[in-house]
Parts: C-alpha cells; structure tokens; sequence
C-alpha cells in the first residue's frame, strides 16, 4: 500500500530557506513552486526507506516555521506526527524491511499516518497475543563488594603484580580514634 504525503512550504525569511528547497528538491518524488516563494513536495510513501527518511529530514527542516502544511490528500496533517512516522518507518525498513513494532503499550499516534501499520498485529499486541519476551536481569557482585561481605577475592590474595608489605605494627596516625574531627 502506497500512501502519498504532502509537505508545503514558504515563503519564509529563514536563513536555511535554500537548503530546505534544495534538500525538498533532492529528496521528494516531486517538488514544484506553488506560487511565489511556496513549494509543494510529494512523498510517495510504501516500502523505500529513502522515501521515509527524506520525508522526515524535510519536515525536521520545515516544520517549525508558521507556513508550514501537512497533506495526505486534502486533509491536513499534524507535522510532527507525520515527522516521527516517517523517521520510525525509516528504521523499521533499515532494519527488518517491514515494521516490526511493538504495540505492547498501544497504539502511538504516528501510526495512524503510516502506509506500514497493520491494524490486526497491533489489535493482537495490544491484547496481549504476542507479549514481549521476559526481561532477565542478572546481578553479580564484583570484587570489591564481595570483600565487603567478608569473602576474599582471588585477585586480591594472588597475583603476579600484588606485593602486600604488612607492617609489624600498626602505624601511629592509624592508632587515632575514627570519630568527630578534632577543632582546628
């Protein structure tokens, strides 16, 4: 399923104006002057991740600026939601070549924008029919805190480099009461 987004733009008196035309240019299918100074790039979106990722590198350019409009169709588009759809489905499709989301924590708004989405293996996740594998946590105590439980550690009795010097008897400054310091 192909699904075509919308992104205009301009005019805008941003510094970054030209490499936002110029990377819209580069990027989108298709990318014309709508009127002096507004663009209108086309995004086809199905399984390219070029198409997504260039799709989200536009609107992370463009989206903050007031003449700004998303389009699937006629219908307008929240930005950032159609910024953080592409930039997951660009991933998704790097990494597996098809979306591979969980939806263990329901359904996230960016979703409902994206041509990959599948609505029964979300409804599926979301009841709990494809439940994340466990998380095992191991803990294991190093050296150090083994010594402090009152075990000695191997590498603090052995060792080619330990040289312990124990002297015959306990050294003045270590005589001194451990308690409040003494008014200096």
């Amino acid at each position: 399923m192909e699904r075509l987004l919308t992104v205009e733009f301009g005019p805008s008196r941003s510094k970054r104006f030209g490499t936002a035309l110029a990377e819209a240019r580069r990027v989108a299918r298709e990318c014309s002057e709508v009127e002096p100074g507004r663009y209108r790039a086309r995004f086809a979106l199905g399984m390219e991740s070029a198409a997504y990722a260039g799709l989200a590198s536009l609107l992370e350019r463009v989206r903050h600026w007031r003449a700004t409009d998303v389009y699937e169709g006629d219908e307008p588009v929240s930005d950032y939601h159609a910024k953080e759809m592409a930039w997951c489905a660009s991933s998704q499709l790097k990494s597996y070549g098809a979306c591979r989301f969980r939806f263990v924590y329901g359904v996230f708004p960016r979703c409902s924008l994206c041509p990959l989405f599948d609505a029964e293996r979300a409804i599926r996740d979301v009841l709990g029919e494809n439940p994340p594998p466990a998380t095992v946590i191991a803990i294991t105590l190093g050296p150090t805190l083994r010594t402090l439980q009152g075990e000695v550690s191997p590498h603090l009795v052995e060792g080619p480099d330990l040289d312990l010097e124990v002297p015959d008897f306990v050294p003045e400054g270590w005589a001194e009461p451990r308690g409040e310091e003494p008014p200096g």
